[in-house]
């Protein structure tokens, strides 16, 4: 389940003109300001209906009202450091998250994955 937000976008682009979107709105939390974010962005922004990006530190269970799906994910290297990790440090817990279509998605969904000791966890699993 982890990727496939990513396989449900490319068979969807794939079976649809580039004008159509996914009626989906996407809440995105990663980190801000990158250019990998950046293109998570455009890509989101012209394929589903809606998209709204918060950094994933700053995530919290309101900021999921009016959205069909929460996207984790984010860049995890720190910029100029040789393959170091730096969690964005989501703060929901598992109970919040219950009912809510989540993609953990990359070393940031990996980081949640740990931290709420899932199976899909680095260390856990």
């Amino acid at each position: 389940m982890i990727a496939l937000l990513p396989l449900l976008l490319a068979a969807c682009m794939a079976q649809q003109p580039g004008a159509e979107q996914l009626p989906l709105k996407v809440l995105y939390a990663g980190n801000a300001g990158t250019p990998y974010t950046a293109a998570w962005e455009k890509f989101l922004g012209a394929h589903t209906t809606r998209v709204k990006f918060v950094s994933g530190s700053a995530l919290k269970r309101e900021d999921l009202a009016g959205f069909d799906l929460l996207v984790i994910d984010g860049e995890v290297t720190v910029p100029g450091a040789e393959l170091s990790l730096k969690s964005e440090k989501v703060q929901l817990v598992l109970d919040e998250l219950q009912g809510f279509p989540v993609v953990l998605m990359g070393g940031q969904g990996g980081f949640v994955s740990d931290d709420l000791k899932l199976k899909t966890s680095w260390h856990s699993g």
